[in-house]
Parts: C-alpha cells; structure tokens; sequence
C-alpha cells in the first residue's frame, strides 16, 4: 500500500552518516531522515525510490491549519501489507500515533519556527501529515 507524508521538519535525505566539521547541518538532517524511517519501521518494513522532496503548497490541502503557502517536505512510500497502518478506520491512524510527540533536530533549512522540537500530528501545532494513496 502506498502512503506519503507531509511535514514542516527539514527531513533531507543528505547521506551524510558521519560527524564531519562543517557538514553539522548536513548530518542533522540525515538524522531527522533516520528518525523518520526508524518511527515507520515500528510497524512495517518500508519502500522508496524517491527521497524527501521540498515543495511550497498551500497549507489546508495537506492537512495544516493555514490557508498560506507553506514550505514542506514531501515523502512518498510504500508498505508491503495493505492498512498495515489503519487503526479505528483511519487508513493513517497508527502513523498518527506512532509519529506524536517523536522529537527532532529543529533549525535546519524550516520555514516555520516550532515551539517544541518534536513531531506534532493534532492541532493547534501540527506539523506533519499523512496520507494513504
């Protein structure tokens, strides 16, 4: 079955693995990468071909509270059992769940500034979506 994600935490995929001076930033967003496919594997091994993409797209259409422009990251995968993550007739509510409240490295290349460095999937302070294909 295939899902994507929509969030407001820079989660690049940068390959870069080691703790290199002057690469910080390119290793903290790696790490939010990790901290994503890690918080997925819960409860499925996954699949993509396609890494994180950014992307400006009004904010309601993808399940934020604001009608402006926001700058994301886009993360399409797929799952080899089908609702693997359906929980009370929510094709995504497992993710929903799983994701509240995982913190992350905040100040990377975000548009919007968080409270807390942490995945918030309800209002008010969402900041990251999902969606079955």
């Amino acid at each position: 079955m295939e899902y994507k994600l929509y969030t407001l935490v820079d989660i690049t995929h940068t390959a870069q693995t080691r703790h290199e001076p002057g690469k910080e930033s390119l290793r903290n967003k790696e790490q939010n990468f990790n901290t994503v496919l890690q918080t997925l594997g819960i409860r499925a091994n996954i699949h993509y071909s396609v890494s994180p993409t950014v992307t400006e797209v009004k904010g309601r259409l993808i399940g934020f509270d604001t009608d402006t422009i926001i700058k994301v990251w886009r993360f399409d995968f797929s799952t080899e059992r089908d609702f693997l993550f359906e929980n009370n007739d929510d094709p995504v509510g497992h993710l929903i769940n799983d994701f509240h409240l995982v913190p992350y490295i905040s100040g990377l290349g975000e548009a919007m500034e968080q409270q807390y460095a942490v995945f918030n999937t309800a209002d008010p302070g969402k900041n990251i979506s999902f969606f079955a294909k």
